[in-house]
């Protein structure tokens, strides 16, 4: 019996030692990747492409900002993706994250402030 309960423990450690060894790579690449972090930028509603789901908005430096949107991204202000698309100025602030790799930015949230 006590060689059966030897056998019981060195079997339940090793298990569990094949679990870690299991993990420890997952965890080290989950560790590598960097995360994403939300970003925001605030400025001028210049256009919106309801078909591709992108959103152009000039900064206060200047530059045209385009950012992709899809069906998760919040949207107050404004009706929907479709009522943003109607507007035809306003500030807008877009918080968004952006793809380390490809540059793309996804808007997560778009705040509409029409024009007083």
């Amino acid at each position: 019996m006590r060689t059966t309960q030897r056998a019981a423990i060195v079997f339940s450690g090793l298990a569990v030692l094949a679990l870690l060894v299991g993990f420890t790579p997952a965890l080290a690449i989950e560790q590598a990747q960097p995360k994403e972090q939300t970003q925001q930028v605030q400025g001028d509603l210049v256009s919106v492409d309801t078909d591709k789901k992108i959103l152009t908005v000039k900064s206060a430096a200047g530059a045209e900002v385009q950012f992709a949107y899809n069906d998760s991204t919040q949207i107050s202000g404004a009706k929907d993706a479709a009522g943003l698309a109607t507007m035809k100025e306003g500030r807008v602030t877009v918080h968004f994250t952006e793809n380390a790799q490809t540059k793309a930015k996804l808007a997560t949230r778009i705040i509409v402030e029409p024009r007083q």
